[in-house]
């Protein structure tokens, strides 16, 4: 098996993208707990509620990925685009959102996680679980 068929585009993301929230996201808990800002400290570090946020999208990628389960992947693709696209439009219509630090930074972020899961997931969709063109869709043509 290739690493592409092990670890098809939208797996990747999920491993890739979880694995680097739920790091954030726990270093954030983490240097708060120490008693420190850890937004002040570094931008790197969110606040306390934004980085729960992180840590649980964090987990519920890598329980996805851990499944090896396509629907799930998508599933969680699927869910994990729309929350972030809509957590970037609450970030540009209203300052620190729900008590949350987000600026400019967190908004560029969100603006390239939530689209490209949604790309990702669109892309997903069309092919079947390994990853090549689903058969249903290349006899429609």
């Amino acid at each position: 098996m290739t690493l592409t068929e092990r670890y098809p585009p939208g797996r990747a993301y999920l491993l890739g993208v979880g694995s680097l929230l739920l790091v954030q996201g726990a270093a954030g808990l983490i240097v708060r707990a120490s008693g420190h800002d850890p937004h002040a400290a570094t931008r790197l570090l969110s606040d306390p509620m934004h980085s729960t946020v992180h840590v649980v999208w964090g987990v519920v990628m890598l329980l996805a990925v851990a499944r090896r389960d396509p629907r799930v992947e998508r599933g969680v693709l699927l869910a994990f685009g729309l929350f972030y696209v809509g957590f970037l439009a609450l970030g540009l219509l209203v300052h620190h959102p729900l008590g949350m630090q987000i600026d400019g930074k967190e908004n560029a972020f969100h603006a390239v996680i939530g689209p490209l899961a949604l790309l990702i997931w669109g892309r997903a969709r069309r092919r079947g679980p390994s990853g090549l063109p689903s058969p249903d869709l290349e006899e429609a043509r």
